[in-house]
């Protein structure tokens, strides 16, 4: 399997999870204008990163005070005079300078981090080198799981960004909502591991998760998405969770130059099927809209909606009728926007409720959505391999 080209055209998240589905083992080396990067598997599962924007995992060691700044540097030259094919951790853990299992837990926290830098980057050229992995890096024994590491680097950049000072609602294009202006900002960004974790040690946090539904159902929701293997089944669970906190939602798909829609729950139109109306929906890209607006700035939207050409069209095919409020949350694979959920409470103008676990479900959603497009993909191609060898 070759695979090299640029991010602009295959973003990491897809390359990623081709490595993983093909169980391939070799190096993989993206390069941009700012840095380059390095990661190692072995049969499909991450055993090495690096990144010029991440500290190496040697001198975090030292940073953190598990290692001294000379225990490092012995073992560096042991593994360099002896040219040793061993990983750097192995050295560094048979010269007792760290146990093997502080070194594991190191590492799993090093690659997910350097996960999060990679999905950053949409920039840039890359080359998978198929062969056995040298073992001259700090590489972990057993390897990671792409899926694992996406989620984590995932919930490393939702930390990220809650230590960032509040200065702009998060939601684009709306000043804050008088329900916002009197929480707390920390307060409406809190995950429900957090709130889960300090249950008993906070009963306002124990009181707010009672009486919230999305965050309720959040965890039995997530489990449920061990099991679906088709877009399909994914695109109604997304839909089953939206109707916990809205009247009516739409799934669409994200293509190059428009959206068109995929699933759908809620809608009652008169003399025609609601399903078959919706994957008639189309929605280009060549003019200004919401949903434009959404996917370019990969952002959530809760608020009203213009009275715009492209507004009008699509809640015409709805049965007419403007909402008093909406919705809109992209699917992310990566950096990349796969989908798009929209909803409402038509036919009532009622406002919104809160979605913070319906957004934290989506954002796992998103990554299984795209794998499991991507195993259409190949089980495509290897339905085609006989028929092309027959010739």
């Amino acid at each position: 399997m070759s695979l090299e080209g640029r991010l602009e055209d295959l973003g990491l998240g897809d390359i990623f999870q081709i490595i993983s589905l093909s169980k391939r083992s070799g190096i993989l080396t993206i390069i941009r204008k700012d840095g380059t990067g390095r990661l190692a598997f072995n049969k499909g599962l991450l055993i090495y990163g690096s990144s010029d924007s991440v500290s190496r995992l040697g001198y975090t060691l030292v940073k953190k005070d598990l290692i001294t700044n000379e225990e490092l540097e012995k073992a560096l030259r042991i593994q360099k005079t002896n040219g040793m094919k061993v990983p750097l951790g192995a050295v560094l853990v048979k010269m007792g300078a760290i146990s093997k299992e502080t070194l594991e837990t190191e590492l799993r926290s090093h690659l997910a981090e350097v996960i999060r830098d990679f999905l950053s980057w949409e920039s840039g050229s890359f080359h998978f080198e198929l062969g056995n992995v040298p073992g001259n890096d700090i590489s972990l024994e057993g390897g990671l799981g792409m899926d694992f590491l996406m989620m984590e680097a995932t919930r490393l950049q939702d930390e990220r960004q809650r230590e960032k000072p509040e200065t702009t609602n998060p939601h684009t294009s709306l000043p804050p909502t008088p329900r916002e202006q009197s929480e707390p900002a920390n307060e409406t960004k809190r995950s429900l591991a957090e709130i889960h974790e300090n249950s008993g040690e906070n009963a306002i946090a124990s009181e707010r998760l009672s009486s919230r539904k999305d965050l309720a159902l959040l965890t039995a929701m997530i489990e449920e998405l061990s099991g679906p293997s088709s877009s399909s089944e994914i695109t109604l669970l997304v839909l089953r969770f939206a109707s916990e906190v809205m009247n009516r939602a739409i799934v669409f798909l994200v293509r190059k130059e428009d959206i068109i829609g995929l699933g759908q729950f809620g809608l009652s139109l008169k003399d025609e099927s609601a399903d078959e109306k919706i994957r008639n929906v189309r929605i280009p890209f060549s003019e200004p809209s919401l949903f434009k607006e959404v996917i370019e700035k990969k952002l959530s939207y809760k608020g009203s909606l213009s009275h715009e050409k492209w507004h009008q069209y699509f809640l015409d095919q709805l049965g007419g009728g403007w909402p008093k409020e909406v919705f809109l949350l992209p699917l992310m694979n990566g950096t990349k926007v796969i989908a798009l959920l929209y909803g409402d409470n038509l036919p009532y103008q009622t406002s919104i409720q809160e979605t913070e676990g319906l957004e934290a479900f989506v954002k796992v959603a998103g990554f299984a959505f795209g794998k499991a497009m991507l195993e259409r993909r190949l089980q495509e191609v290897k339905q085609k391999e006989p028929d092309q060898n027959e010739y």
